[in-house]
């Protein structure tokens, strides 16, 4: 199985640090789910008291989309905390090893949700009339804002979770050769 020193990777020394990120990302996921849930219920007694002042439709339709996004959040975070929390390591190896390379890929169509979250809140703050934003000009700063976000996300990744996943990687090809060349 070995090929030489640059491209090994000890398959207990993995498993220990998958599993240390699992416990912190589910740890973490079940964190944010809180602060989203509470942000829903926020949301949604903002809507109550815009609808019991008789708040033009525009405004309730944009705290609808900011609780409909924190919605969106909190049950994503609570899919992934069910998901790093529950991560069976008992598993065949292949198979272990395929799911975490799975769960630490940056890009799944799961998360774009994410992105239908983020579309809320943009719209939830062009709906918004008591911040009197200029429209064309909350646009350019939401996709610059956004972009930024997204690239500090990227470098996170590459930093923290990318290591793992090719470690994951590597290992797979090694075993699924092996058991080609068996």
């Amino acid at each position: 199985m070995e090929q030489n020193k640059q491209d090994t990777v000890n398959l207990n020394t993995l498993t220990a640090r998958l599993k240390n990120e699992d416990e912190r990302y589910a740890r973490l996921s079940k964190n944010f789910q809180i602060v989203y849930w509470v942000l829903v219920a926020i949301y949604g007694l903002l809507i109550g008291i815009h609808i019991y002042e008789n708040q033009s439709i525009k405004e309730i339709a944009g705290i609808t989309c900011f609780l409909l996004a924190m919605l969106i959040f909190a049950i994503m975070f609570r899919h992934f905390n069910k998901e790093y929390a529950t991560v069976d390591y008992s598993q065949p190896t292949l198979l272990m090893l395929k799911q975490a390379a799975h769960r630490y890929k940056p890009f799944q169509l799961k998360t774009i949700w994410a992105l239908v979250a983020v579309l809320l809140i943009d719209a939830g703050l062009s709906l918004n009339e008591s911040l009197g934003f200029d429209l064309i000009r909350l646009q350019i700063v939401f996709v610059a804002v956004f972009g930024i976000a997204f690239a500090i996300g990227l470098v996170f990744w590459k930093i923290r979770y990318k290591a793992l996943r090719d470690d994951a990687l590597l290992l797979i090809r090694e075993l699924e050769n092996d058991v080609v060349a068996e």
